[in-house]
């Protein structure tokens, strides 16, 4: 059994929970030691078990989520120093500082944690504390505006445990790995105590054998034809592609790529693939470039800048079908990146890093695009990030399609993190997921949530591959994250009254 933290012993659990918090990023691409997800949150939760107070508690969890978000989101130094011209010590600090804050809602878990301090050990290691953290998850992704990276259930896309994503969406995999983190504690604290070593064991046998279970079934099925799709990946440098000298080799490039694939059903391009307002290039290159799409009944889209009505710019993908163009504007922004809060207050601070000049506006109206045959759900960047907001166009849009420019983070983990989120896309929603991006990576998705067609990053490639589209929805299309959500809070409330607690 685990006992109270004595002074002593206190900085070592400290140091512990933030070794485990960093080795966390091991669990997730390009890594993907998976198992880790299950032993890292193990050794939070068996340290919460010995806080003394509600401070401890606290600054225990705090702690590992600094150690969790310094590693795990490392990348953000990337885009502020190579990019964002930063110097290496201003982009260093506010990377810590952002992995600092962040963590806080990690210190958030820790403080309800220790609400259950009361209620046996064997409950929270196997309840309260898987719960909160898939409640504390959730929050995450939702709070202003939202972060849902690291998420547990993410690092599982390889594993059996992913095939409840239909289901529960990835929250459920997260629940399962929290789980049996809670279960991998308990074997430590209650060695010497048969009834709850059987009780654990019998745990992680459910899980595995339930998850094996659902992945038997079939949610979705197709719809007409498998089509051809290519997805062009042009490997434009980030610090070349916004120079005024490059627009006119890069339009060339992507139409010499896409002139060699006519033979393709679609031809998708990525975010910002036309470094510009697509205004600006109606005339001389996007009719000529749709009259040859028509000619061979090819549908394609084009990432770029679109300008509404009230002289904005929209960060867009615009779709030349046989039925003529139509529009998809990102909806969700990112923060300090395509918007800056209070931005015309911040212009100061150009003389240490670059701040844009004005905020991109968000998109409005339909997430969906209509192809000659299918219909398409979009997503731009790091909008399939978000399950919810993936689930507005389904069940009727047949396959999902993500454009993205992971250039802002080139040579650093996160273009294999976001690759790894997008999987889970398709297996939510039974859906094929097509990604196009500018440095990778790209690649096609089958409804199992399989990498069935990519090329090596950062190389200009061309993805052509058979697509089948589908239609149906999951168990998770119906309810989304909210049915998960609620049966965390009923079960939480219930268990906090019902069960009862230590004397």
């Amino acid at each position: 059994m685990t006992h109270s933290i004595d002074n002593k012993s206190l900085n070592t659990f400290y140091l512990l929970s933030f070794l485990s918090g960093a080795s966390l990023v091991f669990a997730f691409a390009p890594f993907g030691f998976y198992p880790i997800a299950w032993f890292s949150p193990a050794v939070l939760f068996y340290t919460l078990l010995s806080a003394n107070n509600k401070k401890q508690s606290f600054y225990l969890a705090w702690v590992y989520g600094i150690g969790m978000f310094g590693t795990g989101v490392s990348w953000i130094f990337y885009s502020m120093h190579f990019y964002g011209h930063a110097s290496t010590l201003v982009a260093a600090t506010l990377t810590t500082l952002f992995a600092v804050i962040i963590a806080l809602v990690i210190g958030l878990f820790g403080l309800l944690a220790y609400v259950f301090k009361d209620h046996p050990k064997i409950t929270r290691l196997l309840l309260f504390y898987p719960l909160l953290w898939v409640l504390i998850e959730w929050f995450r992704g939702w709070f202003l505006t939202g972060f849902p990276w690291l998420y547990l259930g993410n690092s599982q896309i390889d594993s059996v445990l992913v095939y409840i994503a239909p289901i529960t969406g990835v929250l459920g995999v997260s629940l399962l790995s929290a789980l049996l983190a809670g279960s991998i504690a308990s074997l430590f604290v209650f060695k010497q105590t048969n009834q709850y070593k059987m009780m654990t064991i019998l745990m992680i046998v459910s899980i595995f054998s339930g998850s094996w279970a659902m992945g038997k079934i079939n949610w979705t099925e197709p719809k007409g034809k498998p089509i051809t799709v290519s997805l062009i990946q042009g490997n434009i440098l980030q610090e070349e592609k916004w120079l005024p000298e490059n627009k006119l080799p890069t339009l060339a490039l992507y139409k010499k790529l896409t002139q060699e694939n006519w033979k393709s059903d679609l031809i998708i391009w990525p975010e910002t693939a036309i470094p510009d307002l697509l205004s600006y290039h109606i005339e001389d290159f996007i009719i000529p470039l749709q009259q040859e799409a028509e000619a061979n009944k090819t549908d394609l889209l084009l990432g770029g800048f679109y300008q509404n009505e009230q002289g904005k710019l929209e960060n867009s993908v615009l779709a030349l079908s046989q039925g003529g163009r139509e529009i998809y504007s990102k909806q969700h922004l990112v923060p300090f990146g395509e918007y800056i809060p209070l931005l015309g207050y911040l212009h100061w601070l150009n003389q240490w890093m670059q701040i844009p000049s004005d905020n991109l506006d968000a998109g409005k109206g339909a997430t969906t695009l209509q192809l000659s045959d299918n219909i398409a759900q979009l997503s731009i960047c790091y909008e399939d990030a978000y399950a919810d907001e993936t689930l507005k166009g389904l069940p009727q849009a047949n396959m999902l399609i993500n454009v993205s420019n992971d250039g802002w983070f080139t040579d650093s983990i996160e273009p294999y993190q976001h690759m790894e989120i997008a999987r889970m896309r398709a297996i939510e929603t039974g859906r094929y997921l097509l990604r196009a991006t500018n440095i990778g990576v790209s690649g096609i998705v089958n409804t199992k949530g399989e990498l069935i067609a990519s090329k090596p990053p950062y190389s200009t490639q061309v993805i052509t591959h058979r697509v089948q589209p589908f239609t149906g929805s999951t168990p998770f299309i119906r309810w989304g994250n909210w049915g998960i959500i609620v049966i965390i809070s009923l079960l939480l409330c219930l268990g906090y009254f019902m069960i009862a607690k230590d004397n």
